[in-house]
């Protein structure tokens, strides 16, 4: 290679370099995406348009199931009528040929429905195993004091909840309470006292005279949630004035929320579903 050719590389080699310095300063002065075009849209994945009624009871209903369009749920956004307005519900339906039933899931108010990985599970797995689930977003009250959620103590949602599930053909009912709302529903349920609710699930920390009902309860405290495990040890003193046992799941090692056991409590709740609230087409299923 004589001295022209070895210029020529070495010229060429520095233009080259030149090009690639240029390129690096370019892309640590301006990342990708920090400087828009003029001709791109205002938003290149706009967020999808969730119908909600005229009627829709509040703004929060409305940002919850915005979020839950987002997050792309496995399940059926409904809008249901309660005193004249509509509030927030997301139905599941059954995978199973034979429905045993339906659940109505009632979480504590300021919560966000399906937000829990417990109340997800519960329901998703209810809906795997032939039950319908129900998962309903709770009311506040006070809304003159901002960030300040008061649980509501009488539940239109509920009623209209379980006429929803009515309905649409399911009449073996088994309602679910967390904390505040477990008060909630077994309010709700000594009150209603319809044949079509056959069982009751109560999470965490709730406590609530049992008179009035003998319908099946499934307790289910975390053994790190003290106060739960105390509001137990109540309610073990109303047994002997009921005609139906409580049945007691202590959940070792876990706490209010009980984070990192929802599939084992989502499997104890299908055992209990099939031998408390077994429903006329488990019935029909046994005896074939």
């Amino acid at each position: 290679m004589n001295q022209s050719q070895r210029t020529l590389k070495a010229m060429r080699f520095a233009t080259v370099l030149a090009a690639i310095s240029q390129l690096l300063a370019a892309a640590v002065a301006e990342p990708p995406g920090e400087t828009p075009n003029p001709q791109d849209p205002p938003s290149a994945n706009p967020a999808p348009d969730v119908p909600v009624p005229a009627s829709a009871q509040s703004p929060r209903d409305q940002a919850v199931a915005q979020r839950l369009v987002l997050s792309r749920i496995d399940g059926e956004i409904c809008w249901i009528e309660s005193e004249g307005k509509n509030f927030l519900a997301l139905f599941r339906e059954s995978h199973e040929a034979l429905l045993h039933g339906g659940l109505i899931i009632n979480i504590s108010s300021g919560s966000i429905v399906d937000a829990q990985p417990l109340h997800r599970e519960l329901a998703r797995s209810a809906a795997a195993s032939g039950w319908a689930a129900l998962s309903i977003q709770p009311a506040t009250t006070d809304p003159g004091s901002p960030g300040k959620l008061v649980p509501v103590v009488s539940n239109p949602r509920l009623d209209a909840a379980f006429e929803y599930l009515v309905a649409r053909g399911i009449k073996n009912i088994v309602v679910v309470g967390d904390a505040s709302g477990a008060v909630e529903a077994i309010r709700y349920v000594i009150e209603k006292e319809s044949a079509a609710i056959s069982g009751f699930i109560g999470l965490g920390r709730w406590s609530a005279p049992l008179e009035g009902t003998d319908i099946s309860i499934l307790d289910i405290v975390g053994t790190r949630d003290q106060p739960a495990v105390a509001f137990k040890n109540i309610r073990r003193e109303q047994l002997r004035r009921r005609k139906k046992r409580i049945e007691h799941l202590e959940i070792d090692g876990a706490g209010p929320a009980f984070y990192g056991y929802e599939q084992e409590i989502a499997k104890r709740v299908r055992g209990w579903l099939e031998r408390a609230t077994p429903g006329i087409a488990l019935l029909q299923r046994q005896h074939v």
